[in-house]
């Protein structure tokens, strides 16, 4: 019986919805897979159509090296057991390097001692070339916040830093690099304010950029704390506002985006009666803030400062939050449709304090092919030489 013949569309359909390793050992298949799985618009249309979970990813630096690791999400929230699910380091670094963000499978990573930064995409086991420096030891200068992400328009992954300087002459300057190219640029009158409870990784959604900062005097009020948002395509900066609140005053709001690409915000209440979650189903429009679920203070952990250590990490479809309410434990906290808690899992183990939502991709910019022929025969030996048939 001869074997049945899909027709080209209904491939492509499939191979959209398969995991990126799988789709790495399926380009042997035949020169039409090949071609159509080593294409950058399959590779963007991969990334809007994968279903596959992403993973959370984290920094354990040690002495003499930075070891990145991977919790699988699926498995953790099935599973509370990381030990079953953790994944070997994606690389080692003999330098100290922190995480500024993930967008389209590919890392950023800000080096503190060189003051540059590079992008990896570790499912292609390809890299970027380091960033022009920042400044050097002996500049005294220091980055205030920054934020990594992607301009659609122009097809740009970008990184911005804010930096400011002890000289009183330098003060504080915002500085924007786009990977490939040789220099950094300025950016104009952008909001570059001090702000001691900015984080200062910036949130990448729509193609911006988006940090809360507080505008009042009052430490940790945020009556007059807004989102203040960056446009990574026009280079020009609005402020999102906040949702009203239950009460006058909400204590530590921390930003986050959604598993659907929706800005979501947080508060602690003031007397620490409980902890809120509202997440912005249109971006930019402050009227689709919707209050998304309470948690009461007694089903929180906090710290020896009775501070809410919370931080929502991943929302699924079925409204199930992932937080970590402190650097050793995530807890899962699913809703039912009351918006009402059903019940919440601990996660034990041991857990970097930043981590990161990254995806898989085949996302490879032609300044991110210059590493693949130094990796073609690193790969090839962990894929296997074993082609794979229909």
């Amino acid at each position: 019986m001869p074997s049945a013949i899909f027709p080209e569309e209904i491939i492509v359909e499939i191979l959209l919805r398969l995991p990126v390793r799988s789709l790495l050992q399926f380009r042997c298949v035949c020169k039409f897979w090949k071609n159509l799985i080593s294409d950058p618009q399959f590779a963007k249309s991969h990334v809007l159509s994968s279903t596959a979970y992403p993973q959370l990813v984290s920094i354990d630096i040690g002495i003499a090296k930075s070891d990145i690791v991977s919790y699988p999400l699926k498995q953790l929230l099935e599973n509370p057991n990381p030990s079953a699910g953790v994944k070997s380091a994606f690389f080692l670094s003999r330098q100290r390097t922190s995480m500024i963000g993930s967008c389209n499978g590919l890392i950023c990573f800000f080096n503190s001692l060189r003051s540059t930064f590079k992008l990896r995409n570790p499912a292609m086991k390809l890299k970027s070339k380091t960033s022009p420096k920042i400044f050097t030891c002996f500049d005294r200068k220091k980055i205030l916040y920054s934020g990594f992400g992607y301009d659609q328009v122009n097809d740009r992954y970008r990184v911005l830093a804010v930096v400011e300087s002890c000289r009183i002459s330098e003060g504080v300057k915002t500085i924007i690099y786009t990977f490939g190219e040789k220099n950094w640029t300025t950016v104009q009158n952008f909001p570059s304010r001090r702000d001691p409870n900015l984080w200062w990784c910036g949130k990448f959604v729509s193609g911006t950029l988006n940090w809360i900062v507080n505008k009042g005097r009052r430490r940790n009020s945020t009556n007059r704390s807004v989102i203040v948002s960056f446009d990574l395509e026009k280079e020009t900066y609005a402020e999102i506002l906040l949702p009203q609140h239950d009460c006058d005053n909400v204590c530590n709001p921390v930003l986050y985006v959604s598993s659907n690409n929706c800005i979501c915000v947080s508060f602690d209440h003031p007397k620490k009666t409980h902890w809120v979650v509202w997440i912005m189903k249109e971006y930019g429009v402050v009227e689709s803030w919707t209050k998304l679920m309470i948690i009461p203070q007694d089903m929180l952990i906090s710290d020896f400062r009775n501070r809410c250590m919370s931080d929502a990490l991943f929302i699924t479809e079925h409204e199930v939050l992932l937080l970590r309410p402190n650097q050793y434990k995530l807890v899962v906290y699913k809703l039912n449709n009351n918006s009402g808690l059903d019940y919440r899992s601990e996660i034990l183990g041991k857990f970097a304090h930043r981590l990161h939502i990254y995806h898989e991709s085949l996302v490879s910019p032609q300044w991110l092919k210059r590493s693949q022929r130094r990796n073609k025969r690193k790969m090839k030996q962990e894929l296997g030489s074993t082609k794979h048939y229909l």
